[in-house]
């Protein structure tokens, strides 16, 4: 039967599949795709198309044009008249982003919560933001310089203490401080007291006074 079929002998050496030599596609990114809110990224030692928008990585082979608009129309739809600029601003967005948390993954725990030390002392005393990078650290490095030396010293410039640094701190601490007292007052007896306020501007401020007992003793809190 077989001599009445054109059909290649496996034992021919013309198609042993490990003489078979298969061409991959290797598609690279171009800047055009940017209109369609794409740029890209390298993973395994290839270009892959990342969306700016969900930052969603795509297969190698999504890496065409029609493709890449069809995840813009259908996924983004309401973006998809957007211009070019609009895209261009949310890679550089995504790319500042990706900064930050890298900053934030080699900072040192022992430098992150010096930092936090620092930003609880200057709302404590209610100064400037500024005043720990303008002259906490300054004068920190000379105490730490004279006492135990310049290594030492230069170790305290791996804390964070930027004027935005201290107030993110400061806003992670009085959001802890809230869920703690909140977390205190569930399940318990406290009282509440209502008073008024006006600030420099002469605008008029609600304030809330609670007293309660933990471990049997009295606190008050606003």
């Amino acid at each position: 039967m077989d001599k009445f079929l054109n059909r290649p002998k496996r034992d021919n050496p013309e198609f042993d599949s490990s003489n078979t030599v298969r061409k991959s596609k290797h598609r690279k990114y171009d800047e055009s795709y940017m209109d369609y809110d794409f740029t890209y990224t390298v993973v395994e030692n290839e270009e892959r198309p990342q969306c700016v928008i969900c930052f969603k990585v795509m297969a190698v082979e999504t890496m065409l044009p029609n493709k890449m608009k069809r995840h813009l129309e259908t996924v983004h739809q309401t973006l998809k008249n957007k211009p070019r600029t609009y895209f261009e601003s949310k890679l550089k967005a995504m790319r500042e982003q990706k900064t930050t948390f890298a900053k934030h993954a080699k900072i040192p725990s022992k430098a992150l919560l010096a930092s936090y030390r620092v930003a609880y002392q200057v709302a404590k005393c209610k100064k400037p933001h500024t005043i720990a990078e303008q002259l906490i650290l300054p004068a920190a490095m000379d105490m730490v310089s004279i006492m135990l030396g310049e290594a030492a010293a230069k170790q305290l410039m791996n804390i964070p203490l930027s004027d935005t640094t201290i107030s993110r701190r400061i806003l992670d601490l009085a959001e802890d401080i809230n869920d703690q007292l909140i977390d205190k007052l569930k399940g318990k007896y406290f009282s509440l007291q209502l008073d008024e306020a006006t600030d420099n501007n002469n605008n008029g401020h609600l304030i809330c006074y609670v007293r309660f007992i933990d471990s049997g003793v009295f606190h008050e809190d606003i």
